[in-house]
This record gives C-alpha cells, structure tokens and sequence, in this order.
C-alpha cells in the first residue's frame, strides 16, 4: 500500500507541477492534447477437442491489449492512466496469492505523469509503466510477446517468469531521461523498501494467506534500479539495458509457494538491441536478453538464462505489411541449482515463430493473417524430459468505420502437444482449440 501511494503522489505532484509551469504557454486546443482509448478482445465462442464448449472468454485477438485509458500530451507535460481487463499481468503467481486474483476484472495497467522542465535535453517520468525506448516493435500484423527470456510450461501456458525483470523493458517507478545529440541516457529509481518496511508488506502478505497474524522480521530490503544508453547511428539504434531487483527470500517464498534457500534473491536482466532502419520499407531488429537470478544460499549454484530475439517488418508493396517474430531462449544447468528445475546437465530450450500479414482491400476493409509455432524442452540430463509444442493460425477481417472506430472478427485454430516422459512420468497429450474471436478498438 505504501509504495502504490508513493507512486500515486509522485504522479499527482508532477501532473500539478507541469499545470503550474506550463499553464502560461499557449498550446493546441484541448481536443488535440487529450487522447482516449477502449480495446476489447473475446472469443463469442470456442470449442476443443474434448468436448468444452465456452462463450466470451479471454482468448481473442487482441487478449493482451484489452484495456482502457486516458491520456494528456502537452509539449512539455503530460500523463496517462489505464485500467486492463483480465489478471494476465498475474498468472506467473502460483499457489493461494495467484488465486486471490483468479476473479478480479481489471487491474491497473498504466498510471504515470512526465515533464520536461528543460525543454527536450532531460525527461522526467513517475508512476506506474513500461517503458521499451530503443527496441523496436515491429510487430503490428501479430500479436506477440516482447523481447527477452521465453518460458514454457509443462501445461502450455506462455508467460516469461518474473515478468518485470526478464523484458527488455525499464518499469514502475522515477526515470529519467538525459538526451545529448544521437545519445540517450536512461535511469530508473524504482520505489525501494527498508528492512522494517519489507518485513511489514511480508508479514502482511503471510497473513493474509494463513487467515491469521504472522510476523516476520527479515535481514533484507528490496532494491531495484535500472539504466539504457541508446545510440541514434543514422541508420538505425543500438541500445544496451542493465536492471537489478532485489527481493528478500521471504517474500518469494510467500509469492510463489516454495521454501527457497538463502535469505534473499537478486534478480539481474541485461541485454543489448540493435533496430536497422536503413533499408527503405524494411525494419529489422536483433536483441539478446540475459536474465541472472542469483541466490545467496551457500550451497546453490546460479542458473543464466539467454534469450536472442529476431523481429522484422516490410512494407514494400502498397496496401501490404509484413510482421514476423523469432525467439531462442536456452539455459544450461547447474549442480546445486537452487530452482530445483535445472540440475547437474540439465537443459532447457524454446524455440518460438510467429509472421503475419495485413492487407489493406479498401479504405474501410482489410484482411489479416497470422500463423505461429512453439517447440519447448526441458531435459533433466537422465531420462526425464517435458515437451510443448504448439502450432496456431489465425484469420480475420478488419472493418474501419471512419477514423476512430476498428472493429475485427476472424477464425482462429490452436493445436497444442503435450509429452513428459522418464522422471516426470509418461504421458502424451493432445489438445485442438477453434475459437471465433472478436476485437474492437476505439479511440480518439
């Protein structure tokens, strides 16, 4: 509670501030300044190969942007404020924690505020989002994860654990933003915990998972800070990122249901993106992400996590894009790994694909495609070995109706494969999904 109303109030205080600074200054109309948007993803139907029938899930196109938000854009000022749909922002929880959100509806994407109070040399954002400055998207005919680490699971879940530090991505907090020429410093303060202030937030986490008043005194605080150079070359960017977190183990072990070792857990991500713009009608981007979580137990070894990401757009022909997505992530173990999940010559590999097209049929009508695969492996080194893998196409019609309102329906097939076998027993499992998704999108 503490640290949301930290945030809150840095928000608030920079959203005043600017209003004071700047009120003087003459500036486009309201209109102009204030931005609005909805967007909605649901399938109205789906069924699988097992007989399951559901109506208005959250499975639809555009599942990870169904959102709501706000936003205010002056010259030197400015803020945004979002609410979204759903708990994906929660399913890498596990245990009674995840399940205390299982039916929550919306959770809060977005709330910051940002002012130039130099003009354009230093930025200064506050408040709760997510910032990829430097790592180009390129991603606009498919719907698609980040750049990092991917993870897979067992049961064919996508999520990449923990979120906020595996991306490519400076989140929640104070950054700052020093411009001079083609360069671009970044740092980010996040809103740290002292020892009495993490004991309290992991005593009343443990609380409110037993139903009663546990108390718990830990030697750690929580810690995060982050840093991007990027580098305007001309013909494209180059940006290296560095971003640390500290937790205390209590506090994972209450977040995760586990009984880690070691008293606390430093999780380090670092990686280093180059985005080529100099070929006309095509942008290309390469980025690897290394994601370090390391234990401070005397007797555990330190697992490093790679992930190396390829993504592209063309747009060479009029009326026609281009996207496509691909993803190695890898790690190799370690003896006393502390995770539990990659031991003594283990491994651990993703393979993911993605592309996709639009084509533009009219002024009001075009038409999109997407196809994606996913191979995952964990080997223990013995004779144990899970497996995922995943293949989806998917269709839809985009229909505009004037400038601000986008509506899309399609067809879309999902054919899921699940092997373990050895130490994780023996078991294949196949699964197909049809789902007619819908997608709406208004914004002004």
């Amino acid at each position: 509670m503490r640290k949301k109303c930290m945030v809150l109030c840095l928000a608030a205080a920079m959203l005043f501030s600017g209003a004071f600074l700047f009120a003087q200054e003459e500036a486009p109309s309201l209109a102009d300044k204030v931005s609005f948007a909805l967007e909605f993803g649901a399938s109205i139907i789906s069924a699988d190969s097992e007989g399951v029938v559901d109506s208005l899930t959250d499975a639809g196109f555009n599942e990870d942007e169904t959102k709501i938000g706000l936003a205010y854009e002056d010259e030197l000022w400015g803020a945004s404020a979002s609410l979204k749909f759903g708990t994906e922002n929660l399913r890498h929880l596990n245990g009674e924690i995840g399940e205390m959100f299982a039916d929550f509806p919306l959770a809060l994407d977005e709330l910051y505020g940002w002012v130039k109070p130099f003009g354009s040399w230093f930025k200064f954002t506050g408040g709760i989002f997510e910032n990829t400055d430097g790592v180009a998207d390129y991603t606009d005919d498919i719907d698609d994860f980040s750049m990092g680490v991917f993870v897979f699971g067992a049961g064919g879940e996508p999520y990449t654990e923990p979120e906020e530090v595996t991306g490519a991505a400076l989140t929640n907090g104070f950054l700052t933003d020093a411009v001079f020429g083609p360069l671009t410093l970044q740092f980010l303060l996040a809103p740290n915990y002292s020892k009495e202030s993490a004991s309290e937030l992991v005593s009343d986490l443990l609380s409110q998972m037993a139903g009663q008043d546990i108390s718990v005194d830990t030697e750690e605080r929580f810690f995060r800070l982050g840093g991007r150079v990027i580098f305007d070359a001309g013909v494209g960017t180059v940006s290296a990122l560095y971003k640390v977190f500290q937790w205390p183990i209590e506090f994972v072990n209450a977040m995760m249901g586990e009984s880690f070792p070691g008293s606390l857990m430093t999780y380090n991500t670092f990686g280093i993106y180059f985005d080529f713009t100099a070929v006309e009608n095509l942008g290309l981007s390469l980025g690897y992400t290394g994601f370090l979580p390391l234990n401070n137990g005397s007797d555990v070894e330190n697992v490093l996590y790679s992930g190396i990401d390829l993504r592209a757009t063309w747009t060479g022909i009029e009326g026609l894009s281009l996207s496509t997505h691909h993803n190695v992530s890898f790690a190799k173990g370690a003896e006393k790994d502390w995770l539990g999940s990659l031991g003594k010559d283990a491994s651990f590999l993703t393979l993911y694909n993605a592309i996709g097209g639009t084509k533009e049929l009219t002024d009001k009508f075009s038409v999109n495609a997407e196809i994606g695969n996913v191979f995952s492996t964990t080997d223990d080194g013995n004779s144990g070995k899970i497996e995922f893998e995943s293949f989806m196409v998917a269709a839809k019609l985009i229909t505009r109706v004037g400038e601000n309102v986008e509506f899309d329906a399609g067809l879309e097939v999902v054919f899921e494969k699940n092997a373990l076998s050895g130490g994780y027993g023996d078991e294949d499992e196949n699964l197909t999904v049809f789902s007619v998704p819908i997608g709406i999108i208004i914004s002004f």
